[in-house]
């Protein structure tokens, strides 16, 4: 009798404890944006949808500016309205390592890529994501930017990065 008292309330205690336990509930999840083609501005200038994540406003910013740059300079972009250009700027393969101190100084905290990019739109506009508390305390933003890969294509070019 005195046993099966026991088991019963080693039962009831399980029984709580795995009652009180639930899945929690996900408020954001991992997603890898890609950088959106949204027009070409005719003066060798492409309007871009990017994503940048960051502790705040101003890192995310500056991530979205340095992800919409790379994907223009050694992916291409693909997304979005076809007016960009399709083909990446630097074609050559391995050129991100082959050319690593000069795309690391080029994306540099102070770096040339500023000159390069710039919102289109204020950015109170602008979609934001906040991230699982639980997990980071990242925020995501989408920025409309305004891309000059002509200029970007020069300098490229002057500094023989490509051809």
């Amino acid at each position: 009798m005195k046993n099966i008292k026991i088991l019963l309330v080693l039962a009831g205690v399980v029984f709580s404890m795995m009652s009180s336990c639930k899945t929690p509930e996900t408020i954001s999840g991992y997603y890898s944006y890609e950088t959106q083609c949204l027009g070409n501005l005719g003066d060798g200038t492409q309007l871009v949808k990017s994503w940048g994540t960051g502790l705040d406003r101003k890192q995310a910013e500056a991530q979205a500016r340095k992800n919409a740059l790379r994907d223009i300079m050694f992916k291409g972009v693909r997304n979005g309205n076809s007016s960009c250009e399709i083909r990446p700027l630097v074609v050559k393969p391995n050129a991100l390592e082959n050319y690593e101190t000069y795309f690391n100084r080029f994306f540099s905290e102070n770096g040339k890529y500023k000159s390069f990019v710039s919102l289109h739109r204020e950015p109170f506009l602008d979609r934001k994501f906040k991230s699982n508390p639980r997990s980071d305390a990242k925020v995501a933003y989408g920025l409309e930017l305004k891309v000059r890969v002509d200029d970007l294509r020069q300098l490229l070019i002057k500094d023989e990065i490509i051809e």
